[in-house]
């Protein structure tokens, strides 16, 4: 549709049709812009003018530009996140910890020997944890779930065939490519015991 009003501008009410088609193609998201204005200008005998698609031409970069705003603010937050976390794991590997809790976490009486303390800062009598494991039993359900989330990772970070699926019929193959990176599944090495 695009190619026939850019070589046909003699129809009297060619401008509303182009309108009518641009406003279709950017409600369904059908083509990027730059196809679009390809689509437009691709022909030598092409009478579609600047201020035929001025209208489009500025939606786009707006909505583009609120994009890249709104891109900045979540690089700007997971940035400062990025730097918290680094800071706590610089502070575990090379600080000391101290436990100061005289108060079991489970049954609440003063800690007495033996005792287990967790670096979440939970402490417990050996006797309240009974066989429950080597993780904090109010802090399982929480690691539990990023327990499964990594291992969802490792397994999206081997399933090569869906990302090539999906970049190959994806029309913004760079959104396919930074929302798998956004998963991180390609962040996993694996440490080999040597």
């Amino acid at each position: 549709a695009l190619h026939y009003l850019a070589r046909n501008p003699q129809l009297a009410d060619n401008e509303e049709l182009l309108a009518d088609c641009l406003s279709t193609i950017e409600k369904h998201n059908l083509m990027s812009p730059l196809r679009v204005l390809q689509a437009l200008g691709d022909s030598e005998q092409s009478g579609v003018t600047l201020g035929m698609v001025r209208g489009y031409i500025m939606r786009q970069i707006n909505a583009t530009s609120k994009r890249i705003e709104d891109n900045k603010a979540a690089i700007a937050s997971y940035t400062s996140e990025f730097k918290v976390h680094s800071e706590k794991m610089d502070a575990l590997k090379n600080k000391p910890i101290v436990f100061q809790s005289t108060k079991c976490t489970s049954c609440m009486a003063p800690l007495d020997l033996p005792s287990v303390h967790f670096l979440c800062k939970h402490s417990y009598h050996q006797r309240c944890l009974g066989d429950i494991g080597d993780s904090c039993p109010r802090c399982q359900a929480e690691n539990q779930k990023l327990e499964d989330q990594r291992r969802a990772q490792e397994i999206s970070a081997k399933q090569h065939d869906a990302f090539f699926d999906k970049l190959h019929h994806s029309d913004e193959g760079f959104d396919v490519i930074a929302s798998w990176f956004a998963k991180s599944p390609f962040a996993f090495t694996k440490l080999i015991d040597q």
